[in-house]
């Protein structure tokens, strides 16, 4: 019996259910004990659903990608003389159940109602993130 962590959060979140947005509380407080031996009841994980986790796993994706742009860019420090900024800009959308259009209302493409859209814009010179939102599906 331990208290609920940020790595906990973590577990659930990535590596525990690919479904935690549907997965009942009571599956994913009993698949958390089995993994990590963290005793905490539904409500109380509920509780821990809020915006500090949001920002938490807003952190967490930063750091893997920054990690993982590292790795794999290689760009000459000559670049750096000519740029103050080198800017990456993307955005990405996705459909959800239609159950969730009151939160997150889509395009309508697909006959679909309700939909996600991520964007993100990254400086590669500084390694920060200038812009990172997730918002509906039908938001320009």
């Amino acid at each position: 019996k331990r208290k609920f962590s940020g790595s906990d959060l973590a577990t659930i979140c990535i590596w525990i259910s690919q479904r935690v947005a549907s997965d009942p509380l009571v599956r994913l407080c009993s698949r958390l004990h089995a993994v990590t031996g963290t005793v905490l009841s539904p409500e109380g994980l509920n509780k821990r659903f809020n915006e500090k986790s949001v920002l938490f796993l807003k952190h967490i994706f930063s750091l893997l990608l920054q990690q993982k742009i590292c790795e794999q860019t290689h760009i000459s420090s000559q670049l750096y003389a000519h740029f103050k900024r080198i800017r990456i800009m993307d955005a990405t959308m996705f459909q959800v159940p239609n159950t969730l259009e009151h939160i997150y209302p889509g395009s309508g493409g697909c006959a679909q109602t309700a939909g996600i859209k991520i964007q993100l814009e990254y400086d590669l010179h500084s390694g920060q993130f200038l812009n990172f939102q997730v918002g509906p599906g039908k938001s320009n």
